[in-house]
């Protein structure tokens, strides 16, 4: 399937947001076609934009960016932020179902991460993240080429 009509969906289902909270979007790399599941793929990059938008301190304008870079036999797509940014600690913790790190100071259920994971996998990739506190996040998925 196209990955670029599916990241175009999602930042037009995200536009309320992302027009209400300034945020800045910046997409690089083009988007090869991958192997997945349409309406997975589109629920796993809704979810990472839409935390890279909420878990933004509330006096920093959110700045969000999409990579998509080629692989071997993969493209891993990135979803950076400049958010609070997730302890090492706790990294694997968030893919679980029910986790929330932050308690009530933002809003959600814990799992939208957990989806992620379950998507990707089950469209035979792979997920992960790369964070410092403070700093903002980095997750990536990774999906087989076409």
């Amino acid at each position: 399937m196209n990955l670029e009509g599916t990241v175009q969906f999602v930042l037009t289902r995200l536009e309320k947001e992302i027009h209400q909270k300034n945020a800045h979007i910046e997409v690089f790399g083009s988007c090869a076609p991958v192997l997945a599941h349409e309406p997975t793929l589109g629920q796993v990059l809704f979810n990472l934009v839409s935390n890279a938008l909420k878990f933004v301190d509330p006096t920093v304008v959110p700045l969000v960016q999409l990579r998509v870079e080629g692989r071997a036999e993969f493209i891993r797509v990135w979803v950076e932020d400049n958010g609070t940014g997730i302890a090492l600690a706790h990294q694997e913790q968030i893919f679980k179902l029910f986790t929330r790190l932050h308690g009530d100071k933002f809003p959600g259920t814990g799992i939208g991460l957990a989806i992620v994971q379950k998507g990707i996998e089950r469209m035979g990739g792979q997920v992960g993240v790369e964070s410092t506190p403070g700093q903002g996040s980095r997750f990536w998925f990774e999906l087989r080429k076409t």
